[in-house]
């Protein structure tokens, strides 16, 4: 395989989706091997669905595509895609973490986190001590998106659960980043991922400067090319960028310090 010479050195991406075409599938292992990346946390892609509030049956099908998905390559480690909204919302989330041996779980725009709807799922994870990673933006244009939850929604949840291991998706995926990144700054329980199509200078650099290098989370989001070189271009010192491209993810799931 020809080298593309750049090597992230056993780098997580901590955000990742998968599609229903195995051909996509499989040219994101394909760079990423190429990349040195070595875990992939994926979820089924959202706009792949149904609606942002799929049905049961629905998101058992995705949850499974994922499962075979991370049977069949093994950089592929599963987030699990919940509808609070659905009353097996509960029974799915234990059976993929608890059964499947899915390391997370993936909240997207069913519903804003704020409500406590959400909650059963939170306490599930909570108590198996497996992340959740909350699709999150604070928008700066009048383009209404019901349901999807924004940075103060995020420190209400973590509020209201201080042993949850929260990440706030996509800092860098559109709307104001500064402004996420300050509301969630003394929550030691929520994590930003770094992921997105976002390209603003200095957006790394001042995630770690206001949370710390361990709270920040390498990320693509699919995104892959934007996000490694945003990482690359970002000014920090080696063992920052390691903890940001490897250390933090592997912390978070028990996999390493």
């Amino acid at each position: 395989m020809a080298s593309i010479g750049v090597d992230l050195g056993g780098a997580v991406d901590a955000h990742t989706h998968c599609y229903p075409d195995m051909s996509i599938n499989e040219e994101m292992i394909k760079l990423s091997r190429m990349l040195g990346i070595e875990q992939l946390w994926v979820s089924y892609h959202p706009y792949s669905m149904s609606s942002f509030r799929p049905p049961p049956e629905e998101v058992w099908r995705v949850n499974e595509f994922v499962y075979n998905l991370s049977r069949r390559f093994r950089e592929v480690r599963g987030f699990v895609h919940v509808n609070p909204l659905n009353e097996d919302a509960v029974k799915v989330t234990r059976h993929f973490i608890e059964e499947r041996g899915f390391i997370g779980v993936k909240l997207y725009r069913a519903v804003r986190v704020n409500r406590r709807v959400v909650d059963p799922v939170i306490e599930v994870a909570v108590e198996n001590d497996v992340p959740v990673l909350i699709h999150t933006a604070h928008r700066l244009y009048p383009n209404p998106r019901p349901n999807e939850s924004e940075p103060d929604d995020i420190r209400s949840l973590a509020l209201r659960f201080p042993r949850a291991k929260i990440i706030m998706a996509h800092i860098t995926g559109g709307g104001d980043w500064e402004y996420a990144v300050g509301r969630v700054r003394d929550l030691p329980n929520v994590y930003v991922d770094v992921g997105g199509s976002v390209a603003d200078y200095g957006s790394v650099e001042e995630a770690v400067k206001v949370l710390g290098a361990d709270r920040v989370l390498f990320a693509t989001d699919t995104l892959i090319a934007a996000a490694v070189a945003r990482i690359l271009d970002a000014e920090l010192s080696d063992e920052d960028r390691v903890k940001v491209l490897r250390l933090n993810a592997l912390r978070l799931i028990g996999d390493g310090q």
